[in-house]
This record gives structure tokens, sequence and C-alpha cells, in this order.
């Protein structure tokens, strides 16, 4: 019953084999080998972007913060939703790489970015000429978002038209979001700039692609990503798990899979009278049950955490606590039901 985090699985048996193949002899360093070629290839296919650049990486908040701090200069604004793991969750990896740079974020009713809020944001800030304010530089968008909710192709343009500012993406979930939404990747990232596509959390050992879609992003993200420790000397085993990870759709079913496994546990924590506080799109189930339902699954074995002020299990039975659930690639039926049956009996 292990739901605390899709970070907690194992590496899929197809992807393993990947590296062990890719360990074989010698190869050329810093991406000059035959598996970064062909998953530079492979993506700009996939992405029909001829002109983008692929980076192998092995963490998202690198590349999150390089790429976006090739995105904006010192005195620019960057702007996304108040819960977006650039914000909370990197201890300021973007500023610090950006070199002072700024975050805004923005509040909303759910997740995602306030089309309407945003604009007014970015006009505010772009009618101020004074030397003494910062100027608008980028839009960052996590999909799904840190709430397990998705952007539409539709709603990622409607931002990047009311905003008129260079996208990044924190595709952490790019695969779960991509399995939820039925789009082509093409349409859902035609409006991007910049995009962080995760494989870690779906099935891969430690693998991230940093996409640079506009060329003239190219020298500023490689000058970040060298002064940040995050050229990779062995590129070859994170290229080799990505292009593993892609091949016949693999990514497509491990992440559909966890998110139907989400979608299972939702059904079940509804039926046993708790509340869902967001819309569950992909992997990602957040709920409000009695503070004595959580204390009688821990009790039971149940990995999750609980997303709330008061995490405490000793108290009040009765009160309501909001709680995170992440289904991943190797999450079975059997271990949705143990869970239901834990909060159930």
């Amino acid at each position: 019953m292990f739901f605390a985090s899709d970070n907690t699985s194992g590496v899929h048996p197809k992807i393993m084999e990947a590296l062990a193949e890719a360990n074989s002899g010698f190869a050329p360093a810093y991406g000059n080998d035959r598996y970064t070629g062909a998953l530079q290839e492979r993506l700009r296919d996939m992405f029909d972007a001829p002109d983008a650049r692929v980076y192998p990486m092995t963490s998202g908040t690198g590349a999150n913060a390089a790429l976006l701090a090739a995105m904006t200069p010192p005195w620019g604004v960057i702007y996304c939703h108040e819960t977006a793991h650039i914000e909370v969750d990197e201890r300021g990896a973007a500023t610090f790489y950006a070199g002072g740079a700024k975050l805004k974020a923005l509040a909303s009713k759910d997740s995602r970015i306030d089309v309407d809020f945003l604009r007014t944001k970015v006009t505010e800030d772009r009618g101020n000429t004074d030397v003494h304010g910062m100027p608008p530089a980028a839009v960052s968008l996590t999909n799904l978002t840190e709430f397990g909710e998705i952007y539409t192709p539709a709603q990622i343009a409607q931002i990047a038209s009311a905003s008129s500012l260079p996208i990044h993406f924190d595709g952490a979930r790019f695969a779960n979001a991509m399995a939820a939404s039925g789009a082509t990747p093409w349409e859902m990232t035609r409006e991007l700039s910049t995009l962080s596509l995760g494989a870690t959390k779906t099935g891969a050992m430690a693998a991230e692609a940093a996409v640079v879609f506009d060329p003239e992003l190219v020298q500023a993200f490689e000058s970040q990503r060298m002064r940040g420790g995050h050229n990779i000397s062995k590129a070859r085993f994170v290229s080799a798990q990505i292009l593993a990870w892609l091949e016949d759709d693999l990514w497509l079913e491990l992440a559909s899979h966890a998110n139907a496994m989400a979608a299972r546990l939702s059904a079940g924590i509804t039926e046993l009278g708790g509340h869902l506080n967001y819309s569950v799109d992909g992997n990602m189930v957040f709920a409000t049950l009695p503070r004595g339902k959580h204390a009688q699954a821990k009790a039971k074995g149940a990995v999750y955490n609980l997303w709330c002020a008061d995490t405490a299990l000793i108290g009040d039975p009765d009160t309501p606590q909001m709680a995170r659930f992440v289904a991943s690639w190797s999450t079975t039926p059997a271990h949705v039901d143990a869970l239901l049956a834990a909060f159930a009996d």
C-alpha cells in the first residue's frame, strides 16, 4: 500500500535492460554518443519540432532551473501558480540560477493558472516602465499540476495569448498528462519555448530531458547547464533510458496504467464517503477523510502523505484531513483494493 509518491516505485524491466545494453563498451562523453543523438531525433519527430535541442538530465529541478534561467534576465519576472514545484519545492533554484529573477506566484480557484488573473498581472508589470520595477519574462506551467490536474492544449494556448510571453513546461508528469489528454505531443507543446520532460516518475531510474524548442535560447541554456553542474559526462545512460521509455509507446502505457489506478482509488474513496478536493485527471488523488480513517489505514501499513496543516493522527477522529495519494506504473489493483479495505474495516 505505497501511495506516497511515484518516485518510490522501481525501474521498469525494459528500461533496466536498456541500461544494461548501454553499459557495453565505450562511447563518446557529454552527449556525443549515439543514444543521445537518437534521442534528439526521436523527440524532434515526436514533437514535430525539427530545430529542437534535447539535453539529457538527471534532475527535474536542475532542468527547470537551467531552462528558466535561460528564458529570463536577472531582473525579469517568471509567472507560475502558487503551488508550482518551482515556487514551493525547489528552494529557490530557478531564481538562484537566474541570478535574481523573481517568481510571481498566482492564486486561483484550482491548481491551474487563471488566465484572466495572469493577463492582469502581466499587463500591470508590463505597464510599469520605471527602472525600479521588474518586467515580465516568462510563464511556467506544470502539467500535470502539483495537485494532479491537467492543462489542455486549448488552455495552454489561452495562457500564451493572454501573456504574450515564452512558456516553460515542468513536465515531471508529462506522460500522465499526455495519457489523460488524448492530445498529440505536438498539440500539447506547440506553444512552448522549453520543456522539462520527466521519465523518472514513470518508470525510469533517473532520466529527464531538457527540450529547448526556441533556438535563440540554446546558448544561454547550455551555459546555465554547464555552470550548474548538469552537463552529464555519461549522458548515454540517461538517453538510453528515455529511448526505451518511448519505444512502442511504453511511456503512455505506464502512465495510462497509473492514471487508471488513481481513478480506481478515487472512485473507492468516494464510495466510502470521502471528498475529492481536486479533479483526478492523472495519477494523483487529493481526498479528505476523517482523522480516524487515516489513523486506521496507517496502522495497517498504508503509506501516503497527509496534505494539511494538522497531520496528527491523535485527536478528534472526526476531524477532516486532506491527503495525497499517488499511483505509479507499478501500482496494482490489489494495492488499491487493500488501501480501500484498510479505510473501510
